[in-house]
């Protein structure tokens, strides 16, 4: 579904904009999260219709020949740049919103990352605590054997 691409974008950004807010310096260790949330707002845009600038058209290019052919003029192309890169914005200013608002946590599980070299699901549980809309069993009794 159209929210969960986006919710996938914004997962995909959160190490950047947890650089930026809580390290002060930008990496590139987001490259390929990058890359990947391009593709993903692009694909938003031009391929699933899922943009109502856009409207229900799909300019996905299935053929290794229509490489360079673009189906749709140059005012149409500056639209879907100008749609996907709106739509990576806001989701980027949506993540970091909610890393602000959860700022404490984040410094506890940093913390205790320092602590610890590796987190196991109890010790996510006993900082973050419980999910807000549950696990599944099964989940929770992979994550807790042994």
């Amino acid at each position: 579904s159209k929210e969960a691409i986006l919710d996938k974008i914004a997962v995909s950004l959160g190490g950047r904009a947890a650089e930026e807010l809580f390290v002060g310096k930008i990496s590139t260790g987001a490259a390929d999260d990058l890359d990947k949330v391009t593709k993903m707002a692009y694909s938003m845009v031009s391929v699933y219709g899922m943009n109502p600038e856009v409207g229900l058209l799909s300019y996905g290019q299935n053929n290794s020949n229509e490489q360079f052919y673009k189906p749709y003029s140059e005012e149409t192309g500056q639209i879907i740049d100008r749609e996907a890169r709106s739509i990576v914005e806001e989701q980027y200013e949506r993540v970091k919103a909610l890393l602000k608002s959860k700022s404490e946590l984040m410094v506890q599980l940093a913390d205790t990352l320092t602590e610890k070299e590796t987190l196991v699901y109890n010790d996510i549980l006993q900082v973050l605590g419980e999910r807000p809309y549950g696990v599944q069993a099964q989940f929770r009794s992979f994550v807790t054997a042994g």
